[in-house]
């Protein structure tokens, strides 16, 4: 008996034990339901492919950032008019500092040395470096000085023993910048004479030169130029 074996195994197709009436059709390759996600899954896929895109558009900023960090720093010379081991009733010193900008210009700077809250020496310097457009990085020397400053009995016995503990007075160095630029006084910013940066630094007085730390310093304007204003 000849029996055709494909014809067989097209025919012999299950039925559906529920029943299934003529209309029912096995499915067919490219006809079969999407697969469906549960929203933990969808919110892993979401994490999955916006991390690293979020990455790719924070690095340039923080490139931006990193290479065009403003920074000071201030440097003692030496100094003359006092002596921080046997410091006198009055005084009249003078100290030799060197404003150290990174990254940045100052047009005029005003600078006030002190210790222990006393202060001992003010300046003031007008570099002028924003409007002459000059190289951002440079140092600009001042002398901070004072004339006739009185010193309380308790302050001179503390800048002794400190003198006597450890060789050396730390002072504090409190400086202002100014910014005067055309695109200043332009934007406003209350006008010309607006301080632009405020720091405090420290220095040690030792009778040899010292410098200092990068200083912490605030903006006081509402925006910044030392990134978008190119030197020409």
């Amino acid at each position: 008996m000849d029996f055709d074996l494909e014809q067989a195994a097209y025919h012999a197709i299950p039925s559906d034990p529920r029943g299934g009436g003529d209309d029912d059709e096995a499915p067919v390759l490219g006809n079969a339901p999407a697969a469906r996600f549960s929203d933990k899954e969808r919110l892993c896929l979401l994490l999955i492919f916006s991390v690293p895109l979020v990455v790719l558009m924070l690095f340039p900023m923080y490139y931006m950032e990193q290479a065009n960090v403003v920074s000071f720093s201030v440097g003692l010379a030496g100094y003359e008019g006092i002596d921080p081991a046997r410091p006198g009733r009055v005084v009249s010193p003078a100290f030799n500092l060197t404003l150290r900008m990174n990254k940045t210009c100052a047009d005029r700077a005003e600078v006030v040395l002190t210790y222990s809250g006393v202060a001992l020496g003010w300046a003031r310097v007008e570099p002028r470096g924003c409007v002459s457009r000059e190289p951002w990085g440079r140092g600009v020397e001042v002398v901070a000085r004072a004339d006739g400053v009185g010193l309380s009995g308790p302050l001179r016995e503390r800048m002794a023993s400190e003198w006597r503990r450890s060789g050396r007075v730390e002072l504090d160095v409190d400086v202002a910048v100014y910014w005067e630029t055309g695109e200043g006084r332009r934007w406003g910013y209350l006008g010309g004479n607006t301080r632009d940066k405020v720091m405090r630094c420290k220095v040690a007085a030792d009778g040899r030169p010292s410098e200092s730390p990068p200083c912490p310093w605030y903006s006081l304007r509402p925006y910044s130029y030392d990134r978008f204003s190119a030197k020409s």
